[in-house]
């Protein structure tokens, strides 16, 4: 019988400190190690890389705060008094691992995972009310639910609670959720999944992995860089000789090379930064890395005991309804049980050592209002904010916007989705002022970036009329008569191809929407935008 490989066995793509493997090639020699379980404890682990992802988050202007805004009301940058400014920009740290401790981290968190499903599961409320870094698959297919079917979960058990009285919904956000993890209690809490009193020394080296671990800034890899100056690139000239010489992609030729720039101080180590200061004065490490094919499922298993009790205390006394998507937590519940409800959340996670983030704590009644002159009514959603009532302010949630009375997409992520196109096309107007000839045109061809505003999933083929598999190219690494390596190109069928268009098409489908109530109603007028973005950027650089 021909073993098939793991799931948990996937190849990275990226470029780290360490080289990459070729995993479909040689999986069978990396299972062998990694499943060893001396092996494991006596394994070394390697820094891990950490890089930011910046997003930029536009808020509405505030005359009380905001000075010298631009015209539109709506700023990103904005100056909060004279001589000081601020950016609404939100950076979130990413911590990955080399190609090998990446594998080595999946295997764990393979096996972490089924022991947690198993306890979860022994309870069918707690196993509904916990939808983040697992499969649920819909009823009778073999297909998992995403994002879009949890979302009009919710909002059609609000509906179906407003037949009977007024329901709240109350949304609470963790803060500082992956770093702020007390290493104690996840100890305790790792134990208990696995049913051991104290961790198997293989075990063990993972929970210090984790917990203890050691980084490199992406950036001291650049050729050079300065905090708070533009960045330049890496040096492409010695990649390349690695990749031909070699033959995988690397940052180094070998691990001998890494260890003498790290001794001699060309590469700098950083440990852990996540810090508590306990009310003995002792600062103490806490928190996990953000990244780790692990992160995601040592976090569900931290908070096993707060979910059990919400759902003793809100889903079963109170009757509440109970979602936990990563640090993001939604309840449903009668309005009459908001206050017991809100402090019983804001008390229990404080025994984690986690609180909540006040600012982003909502509250939202959903009444049926009386909406036109003729005194029809409709549910509405009622946002309670400073004590005020305000009509028709959405509830936000996992993408999407909910009105009562309407559902549409998240109206930053649309931003989001519009910021990109034109940010491609003005790369490709930049482009195509360095490269004018002649002979060339001057133009942006709109079939080289529809892929962002309306690619198909297929091919038409031109001839046939008929849908035509659509293939890219590949690249794997051959030796050639010199010894050296060389990137063949390798034709591969894509299997299922998406973008910003297709998720809202899913939306459509998995809402029940026709065509006059289409989430792809929203961006109608994408081409108009792309229209002027080219028109406006192809003048400016030409």
């Amino acid at each position: 019988m021909i073993k098939n490989k793991p799931d948990w066995l996937k190849s990275k793509g990226y470029i780290h400190i360490t080289p990459s493997l070729s995993v479909e090639k040689d999986w069978r020699v990396y299972e062998q190690k990694i499943t060893n379980k001396k092996y494991i404890e006596k394994y070394a682990f390697f820094p891990l890389m950490h890089d930011s992802i910046s997003e930029r988050k536009y808020k509405k202007y505030d005359n009380s705060k905001h000075l010298n805004t631009n015209k539109s009301g709506r700023t990103h940058c904005f100056k909060i008094r004279k001589g000081k400014s601020k950016q609404t920009i939100k950076s979130r740290p990413i911590h990955y691992a080399s190609h090998f401790d990446s594998l080595i981290y999946s295997y764990y968190g393979n096996i972490l995972n089924s022991k947690y499903l198993d306890v979860i599961k022994e309870d069918p409320e707690l196993d509904k009310s916990i939808i983040a870094y697992r499969k649920i698959n819909l009823e009778n297919q073999n297909k998992g639910k995403s994002t879009i079917h949890f979302a009009k979960e919710a909002f059609d058990e609000i509906e179906s609670r407003s037949h009977q009285k007024n329901v709240a919904a109350l949304t609470f956000d963790i803060e500082n959720f992956f770093s702020g993890l007390d290493h104690k209690i996840l100890y305790s809490k790792w134990c208990e999944i696995i049913k051991e009193q104290n961790l198997p020394d293989d075990h063990y080296k993972i929970f210090r992995a984790c917990t203890n671990f050691s980084y490199i800034l992406r950036d001291n890899l650049r050729k050079e860089y300065y905090p708070g100056s533009r960045r330049s690139g890496f040096d492409e000239k010695k990649l390349h000789l690695i990749r031909k010489a070699k033959g995988y992609k690397c940052f180094f030729k070998d691990v001998k090379e890494l260890r003498e720039e790290i001794k001699n101080g060309n590469l700098k180590v950083y440990k852990n930064p996540f810090t508590k200061k306990l009310d003995n004065g002792k600062v103490v490490k806490i928190g996990i890395p953000q990244g780790l094919p692990l992160s995601a499922v040592l976090a569900n298993i931290y908070l096993l005991d707060f979910d059990r009790n919400i759902i003793k205390e809100i889903v079963r006394k109170y009757r509440g309804y109970y979602r936990r998507y990563s640090d993001d937590l939604l309840i449903i519940c009668s309005s009459d049980d908001v206050d017991n409800i809100k402090q019983f959340v804001l008390t229990e996670i404080l025994k984690y050592g986690l609180k909540i983030s006040s600012h982003k704590t909502e509250e939202f009644l959903f009444e049926n209002l009386v909406y036109n002159k003729n005194f029809d009514k409709r549910l509405t959603s009622v946002k309670i904010e400073n004590n005020q009532r305000r009509i028709a302010k959405p509830l936000i949630y996992l993408g999407f916007e909910y009105r009562g009375f309407s559902t549409s997409i998240k109206s930053t992520n649309l931003s989001k989705y519009y910021r990109r196109l034109i940010y491609i096309v003005k790369r490709r107007a930049k482009r195509a002022s360095k490269n004018i000839t002649p002979e060339s045109k001057k133009a942006i061809y709109k079939h080289q970036i529809k892929k962002l505003y309306n690619a198909p999933l297929k091919n038409i083929d031109s001839d046939s009329k008929e849908l035509k598999q659509k293939f890219r190219m590949r690249y794997r690494f051959v030796k050639n008569e010199l010894g050296e390596y060389d990137l063949e190109p390798v034709k591969m069928p894509i299997k299922k191809q998406s973008n910003y268009i297709s998720y809202l098409k899913r939306c459509d489908r998995i809402f029940n929407r026709n065509k006059s109530n289409s989430f792809l109603k929203q961006v109608r007028k994408r081409k108009n935008i792309l229209n002027h973005a080219i028109k406006k950027h192809l003048n400016k650089n030409f």
